[in-house]
């Protein structure tokens, strides 16, 4: 019975602010993570897009230029 008291204190207890600044460090760490790849995406798409406008660029000049 005491088992139970006890762990239903724990349970209710505050966490200590290192445990609060560890869980919070592990969130930001985890944000990055999510940033970085979004940033790796959006780098990529643009990389596309710019390619893309490159060739078809490209090609619109050098369909005009023979007519």
């Amino acid at each position: 019975m005491r088992e139970l008291m006890d762990a239903m204190r724990a349970y209710f207890r505050l966490p200590s602010a290192e445990t609060l600044a560890l869980k919070e460090l592990e969130e930001a760490k985890r944000k990055l993570l999510e940033a970085q790849s979004a940033r790796e995406f959006s780098e990529s798409m643009c990389k596309y897009h710019e390619a893309r406008i490159k060739r078809l660029t490209a090609y619109l000049h050098s369909v005009t230029e023979i007519k």
